[in-house]
């Protein structure tokens, strides 16, 4: 499949704008939502870190709390001697609502508890902790080691009744003094109130993905792997980012695990960014597109395909009289122009061809038949001689004086009378000898003249040949006309050319013999104009195309401001021999025009008002289509 120019521009624009659309899909896909992503979970990372400072704010919280009671004087005396009114006054579920707790406990430094309650802080109905089942604290539990060093400690405590925020403080004077007498321990359900709290303090989503109790069997307390402790996981799919925060417990054991949903909305604004960056792109891809081509389509593809058709149309045909008469200053103008020069000249060239080829052809043409005429007319010119040499000296005056005598009568003697009979009779012999002769050199011509009408004869289908048609714009073959009418006839009249011969346009005629024709009526009207004593005369020539069924026929109208011709002359002037303009002149030039013109299947004739007001000379010839004309070549 061939493909023109424009496809192929629109193909490799189209490969462009989609090669620069896909590298932006690209850098969207492989650089720039990468980036967004990480800040996603640069995001939710930074969100469970927020989470994990609020649970240890919590946790500081509860041992702050811790911290002041246990650093309490009364507290102090408490643990020393156990007295209500302590108990009645602080060790209530009403100061634990107050503290938000849900288990309060003092232990001694055996790691007994002296005292605990647990409630339900909202409620303040009494809540089991399995972590009071026992009389203290276990041997093997981490802070047993506090009662000892009297420092605080805080962490996380699985229960059965989930995890547990807990914290101790040491129980000093008042004064921060030692020794200590135990430890005061303050807890707190990380319930979904809690955790709900702790996420809004920390501005994000947050959940609890798993969580132990008492008694629980081992689970996972990571989607994609065994829970270790502080251990972190980012998961994402299309609606968020989950950030799985692992916390263990006093023992440094996975206790649970929260997550921070955060969601997608920068990757989903930038995917949307990118997408519309893309459609963006490809819009403007097309518009850019449909802009270059239109551009393209009126600087570069239409100049160039009216080039290209035009050439076609000049190598496929044979009319060589259109031009593209582009009107451009660049490079398409300019191989415009060029092909139209080469074709004006190719043009001329043919004009030139054709008209030497028609000079050369009545040349050869005249030379032969002179030839031939010229070998018969030798021995013809040679009888004649002799002939008229015998007639010439035939006793011709002799017989005439010798009958006046005998028809005088009896006026001639005897003797006269018999001479006379005598020379009668010798005469007469002679004269038959000389008409047998005569007759001979009159048959002899004869057969010379039957010679020259043989020549005649042979080159009579030559001049019979069907002449050269080309394609003639009628303006043109009037200026072509003109070049070969002589100075002093072109100076004699101005040519007017009638707006009709533009509208009939290209025609395909003799061109040769239209010329030669145009030239002699020029050439009369312009003697007719020196006649009529004018200084300076005009001819307009105008135009019209007949059409008919068979074939058309174009009418060329020649009119001259000259003389004018006599209603008895207007058949007579296409006469051989015929002139009025006196003896200098042969008047074979209209008599050549009618037979060339009738050669041509046409016909011509002329109109004039009367003598002084010029004459009209009318043309009428077939005209035919190139692809029926005979020899058809382009002019």
């Amino acid at each position: 499949m061939v493909l023109n120019i424009r496809t192929k521009v629109v193909l490799l624009l189209s490969a462009v704008f989609l090669f620069f659309t896909v590298v932006e899909w690209g850098v969207g896909q492989l650089l720039l939502l990468p980036r967004f992503e990480q800040i996603e979970r640069d995001n939710a990372t930074t969100a469970m870190k927020r989470i994990d400072a609020a649970l240890t704010q919590a946790l500081d919280g509860l041992q702050v709390s811790a911290s002041d009671w246990g650093n309490w004087a009364d507290t102090y005396r408490y643990m020393a001697d156990h007295n209500a009114d302590y108990g009645q006054a602080n060790l209530n579920p009403t100061a634990m609502r107050q503290l938000h707790l849900t288990a309060l406990a003092f232990i001694d430094q055996n790691g007994d508890f002296v005292w605990w309650h647990s409630i339900e802080p909202q409620s303040t109905t009494p809540l089991p902790l399995n972590l009071f089942e026992r009389k203290g604290l276990p041997a093997d539990f981490p802070w047993m080691e506090n009662l000892h060093t009297a420092k605080p400690a805080r962490g996380l405590i699985a229960t059965n009744h989930g995890v547990l925020l807990a914290a101790v403080a040491p129980i000093l004077d008042g004064y921060g003094a030692s020794p200590s007498r135990g430890l005061v321990f303050m807890g707190r359900l990380l319930t979904d109130a809690e955790i709900a709290e702790i996420g809004t303090r920390a501005q994000t989503d947050l959940g609890v993905y798993a969580t132990r109790r008492i008694g629980d069997p081992p689970r996972s307390f990571l989607p994609q792997a065994r829970a270790r402790a502080d251990s972190t996981q980012i998961l994402t799919d299309e609606q968020s980012t989950q950030v799985y925060r692992v916390f263990n417990d006093v023992f440094g054991a996975p206790v649970m695990t929260l997550r921070v949903d955060a969601p997608r909305t920068i990757t989903a604004n930038a995917r949307a960014t990118v997408y519309s960056a893309m459609a963006f792109t490809l819009g403007a891809a097309i518009v850019a597109l449909l802009f270059t081509l239109v551009a393209l389509n009126r600087t570069v593809f239409e100049p160039l395909g009216q080039v290209t058709r035009h050439a076609v149309a000049i190598g496929a045909g044979d009319d060589l009289t259109t031009r593209l008469n582009l009107k451009r200053n660049d490079e398409i103008g300019a191989l415009a122009n060029e092909f139209d020069r080469m074709v004006a000249q190719v043009a001329q060239s043919r004009r030139q061809l054709v008209d030497h080829s028609f000079q050369a052809g009545m040349a050869e043409f005249s030379r032969g038949v002179l030839h031939n005429i010229g070998n018969a007319m030798t021995p013809l010119a040679v009888r004649v001689a002799k002939l008229q040499e015998r007639l010439r000296n035939a006793p011709t005056a002799d017989l005439e004086l010798a009958l006046a005598e005998c028809r005088t009568g009896g006026a001639v003697s005897s003797e006269r009378q018999a001479d006379l009979d005598e020379f009668l009779r010798l005469a007469g012999a002679e004269m038959v000898e000389i008409i047998k002769a005569a007759d001979e050199d009159a048959a002899m011509m004869m057969r010379q003249a039957s010679v020259v009408q043989t020549a005649l004869a042979e080159r009579l289908p030559s001049a019979h040949a069907p002449a050269v048609t080309e394609a003639v714009e009628l303006p043109a073959i009037i200026h072509q006309s003109l070049e070969i009418v002589p100075d002093v006839c072109r100076e004699q009249v101005d040519i007017e050319l009638d707006h009709s011969l533009e509208l009939v346009g290209t025609v395909w005629t003799a061109r040769t013999v239209l010329r030669l024709v145009l030239q002699n009526l020029i050439i009369n009207a312009a003697e007719a104009v020196r006649a009529r004593g004018s200084e300076r005369g005009r001819v307009r020539f105008s135009a019209a195309l007949i059409c008919h069924a068979d074939q058309d026929r174009l009418r060329l109208e020649c009119r001259d401001s000259g003389i004018g011709i006599e209603a008895a002359n207007l058949q007579r002037i296409f006469e051989r021999g015929f002139s009025t303009k006196g003896v200098a002149s042969r008047g074979i030039g209209l008599h050549w025009c009618a037979t060339a013109i009738n050669a041509l299947g046409g016909r011509i004739w002329a109109t004039s008002a009367g003598r002084g007001l010029g004459a009209t000379l009318h043309l009428e010839i077939p005209v035919s289509a190139p692809e029926s004309a005979v020899g058809t070549i382009a002019a």
